[in-house]
């Protein structure tokens, strides 16, 4: 369906898991750690570059890896193609939609 192999797809559930699981903790403690723990803070936090830019990554690896598991459920498991392909595209629609919103929302930040 995609020029994208089985072999790649795996490796990028399993880079974008990891970078998901060490963001968080990351992102967690330190935000727990900020004082006072408010909007003000989060917004100070994300308004640092270095920080933005891991977040947005953060985004994108999220969103890569919800797409990569969403299709591979969709292929494995939905075997008319028209439905498949209407369900993938709804999937990438999301998906897209809830980027560019993730996006405005760190880039206000």
């Amino acid at each position: 369906m995609s020029g994208f192999s089985g072999m790649g797809a795996w490796l990028l559930q399993r880079l974008t898991a990891v970078y998901l699981v060490v963001f968080t903790v990351w992102a967690g403690i330190r935000l727990a750690l900020a004082d006072p723990w408010s909007y003000a803070a989060w917004s100070g936090w994300l308004g640092e570059p270095v920080n933005a830019a891991l977040a947005w990554l953060f985004g994108v690896s999220l969103l890569a890896h919800a797409w990569v598991g969403g299709r591979d459920v969709l292929i494995d498991y939905i075997h008319p193609l028209g439905l498949r392909l209407a369900l993938l595209s709804l999937l990438a629609g999301w998906l897209l939609g809830s980027g560019l919103v993730f996006t405005a929302l760190v880039v206000s930040a």
